[in-house]
């Protein structure tokens, strides 16, 4: 699951308008470029192909971008950069294109983005909810990410039934040597498989997941790191501080101050 790791530089809707103005580029951000209509030719470094609507296309930085239209076309593109290092388990970016299945939620993002570039053209606010999309997209990136990742392997059920129980049990105390003693084994046993599985450690992937949901009350409630502490299983305010800023780069009220609406 995606974490805030990067902001949002310059956001432009663009078209309809016969093609791209420049047959090529290079960056010095990140890009998405999502196509909200017609198709077109690209070449992302070694990557090339064709993308339409549903493709989103991420380019690194200082790496050439070359884009060919079909006829008319009308497209999102989102410069940004990293905010600080991040998690090499959730938060690599793919390189190229990456075709999203849920194309309700991809329109949704693109509707949101449409509606205020038409209202506030290049305002500061434009800015800001344009970086709460940029998540979005990034999100639906990596679940495509996640998903083909788990076709190419085979399942190993019982690391599938101790996520299970992380997620049921995320918030009451999780211990490692408990989980492997309902599963049967020898908690080095539980390390491996489970990094094998989902290339975390089964405590890594307990604190990402209680850190969205920290995340999430920083920015929709007004509660007190100490309320949200007691509500996603911390001792205490001052300790959730800093396993925050050790994940994430920066302390919670930055956080909170740089991305609420």
């Amino acid at each position: 699951m995606f974490t805030p790791v990067y902001e949002l530089n310059q956001y432009v809707y663009a078209g309809p308008q016969p093609g791209f103005i420049k047959p090529e580029e290079v960056y010095k951000q990140h890009v998405i470029l999502g196509m909200e209509a017609g198709s077109f030719e690209y070449g992302v470094g070694k990557h090339s192909g064709k993308a339409s609507f549903g493709d989103l296309l991420f380019v690194p930085p200082g790496v050439l971008f070359k884009r060919k239209s079909f006829g008319e076309i009308t497209f999102h593109l989102l410069t940004f950069s990293l905010m600080f290092e991040p998690d090499p388990v959730f938060d690599s970016l793919p390189v190229g294109k990456v075709t999203i299945g849920d194309v309700n939620r991809l329109s949704s993002t693109y509707s949101y983005l449409r509606k205020t570039w038409t209202e506030h053209g290049l305002q500061s606010s434009t800015t800001k909810l344009a970086n709460h999309m940029l998540m979005d997209l990034l999100h639906l990136g990596d679940m495509e990410q996640q998903y083909i990742r788990k076709r190419k392997r085979k399942t190993d059920p019982q690391m599938q039934q101790a996520a299970g129980y992380i997620h049921r049990n995320l918030f009451d105390g999780l211990n490692l040597h408990h989980i492997a003693e309902r599963l049967g084994i020898q908690p080095s046993e539980l390390t491996r498989r489970f990094r094998l599985e989902y290339g975390t450690s089964p405590m890594d992937y307990a604190t990402h997941l209680k850190l969205q949901e920290v995340k999430k009350l920083l920015l929709e409630t007004n509660y007190t790191l100490d309320a949200i502490a007691s509500m996603c299983g911390y001792e205490n305010g001052s300790y959730l501080s800093r396993v925050f800023r050790s994940k994430m780069g920066m302390n919670a009220s930055e956080f909170r101050k740089n991305n609420q609406i």
